[in-house]
């Protein structure tokens, strides 16, 4: 079975187990790696998420072999494993670099596949992650996206053994339709609306101001959640071909301004709740 993609992950938000991932590649990985169960449901409870649903959520990273036992603490608790550490380093690049639109002179990769219907599964998973990286189908065995996402589609598909099955090509558009047609493969039509939410949602919460380290915490893990959903939600595409260009400028200006103002004081708090031992 293969491990989880970041993209995978990052499709939803605010879910036990996507907040406690947050809670790990924004805080626990560089403070030494490992937190207590007792300081986890702390944290996640924090986050209106109740004892049940994050234990639960803890034994589900564990049967995927994202969380390791460790008693580092001398009291039960996880540590990030290699594959989550490594997922988390995937998605770092996308989720704290710039998210303006590919060039149009950059150009665009262009897969082709072919896959015997007797191993369907595996053009099943090939078809799932090509979209989880911002490819959209021009035909069913030939995908296009923008050149930039080169290197994650090779990565995707060494890793996953599906290398086999593909031929990778990179070029420029040169006719006969008008390019923007070509956006017509991608469903970007959600994007507006989702980017119009995180805006309205966060700056909201900016306005309130951050009244403490908890306060920070519980504002900055969702601002994380909702940004890495909106990121990888996004293909990238040139902002001539993008009707939310404006509106992933101001998200990604906004997101910017508010973890710069947030991350501090929430990994104070995070810090803290580690050291304070059980509740």
């Amino acid at each position: 079975m293969p491990r989880p993609s970041i993209v995978a992950i990052a499709r939803a938000t605010e879910s036990p187990r996507n907040l406690i991932i947050t809670i790990y590649g924004a805080f626990v990985r560089d403070l030494g790696g490992s937190v207590t169960v007792a300081a986890l449901v702390r944290l996640l409870g924090e986050l209106g998420i109740d004892g049940a649903a994050s234990r639960s959520a803890i034994n589900r990273l564990k049967q995927q072999h994202l969380l390791e036992r460790d008693e580092r603490h001398g009291r039960p608790g996880y540590v990030a494993s290699a594959s989550l550490i490594e997922l988390l380093r995937d998605g770092d690049e996308r989720i704290f670099g710039s998210t303006h639109g590919a060039e149009l002179t950059d150009g665009w990769l262009i897969v082709v596949f072919t896959v015997p219907e007797s191993e369907r599964d595996q053009r099943h998973l090939l078809r799932t992650r090509l979209h989880a990286l911002g490819c959209a189908p021009m035909s069913p065995g030939v995908w296009i996206a923008p050149r930039r996402t080169e290197g994650d589609v090779r990565r995707m598909l060494v890793g996953l053994s599906l290398d086999r099955y593909v031929s990778m090509f990179v070029g420029d558009y040169v006719g006969f339709a008008e390019l923007d047609r070509l956006a017509e493969a991608w469903d970007v039509a959600p994007l507006r609306r989702n980017y119009q939410r995180f805006i309205t949602r966060h700056r909201r919460a900016a306005a309130r101001g951050v009244r403490s380290p908890a306060a920070a915490f519980s504002q900055y893990v969702p601002l994380l959640d909702g940004w890495r959903h909106l990121v990888f939600e996004d293909p990238g595409l040139p902002d001539a071909l993008t009707p939310h260009a404006e509106l992933r400028r101001e998200a990604f200006e906004l997101f910017g301004a508010a973890a710069q103002a947030l991350a501090g004081s929430a990994r104070q708090h995070v810090v803290e709740t580690i050291a304070a031992g059980p509740g």
